[in-house]
């Protein structure tokens, strides 16, 4: 049943608003731990069955395990926690940044502004934070749209 789970989890994250808003700033979400990471552009041209193949590949990885059930609980249980006790120590303003990440659709700027608070930087810098962040992208090989 964790599995199961684990595999829904996976289905229903990547396909979320904070990942769709995180592809609009050059990242997206791990399939193993569910982190954001850096993107490549070429990522966002991969065809559908090499998006379908990984995600079997990957929910294979966890059917050995699952034979192995305790092990799997213990794994999916301490990886729970882990996520759980490193969010619980962030500060007020980074958990209102992924909240917003992850319940609203926001435009590239707005999620520059809500990174710059959460990071407490002056928003005076708001230009040239945007532009780093634009150059980073367009090094990375995505185009400007």
């Amino acid at each position: 049943m964790l599995w199961l789970a684990s595999i829904v989890i996976i289905l229903v994250s990547i396909n979320s608003r904070y990942e769709k808003n995180l592809n609009k700033i050059g990242q997206r979400l791990s399939w193993l731990s569910l982190n954001p990471k850096a993107m490549d552009a070429e990522e966002l041209e991969r065809s559908m069955f090499r998006k379908i193949f990984k995600f079997l590949f990957i929910a294979g990885i966890g059917l050995p395990v699952v034979l192995l059930s305790w092990l799997y609980v213990a794994w999916f249980v301490g990886t729970n926690v882990y996520h759980r006790a490193k969010d619980a120590g962030a500060p007020q303003a980074v958990r209102e940044f992924r909240w917003k990440l992850k319940n609203t659709d926001m435009s590239f700027d707005q999620i520059v502004r809500e990174m710059m608070k959460a990071s407490e930087e002056d928003p005076t810098t708001f230009e040239k934070v945007r532009n780093d962040l634009v150059q980073e992208m367009m090094d990375r090989g995505f185009t400007t749209d």
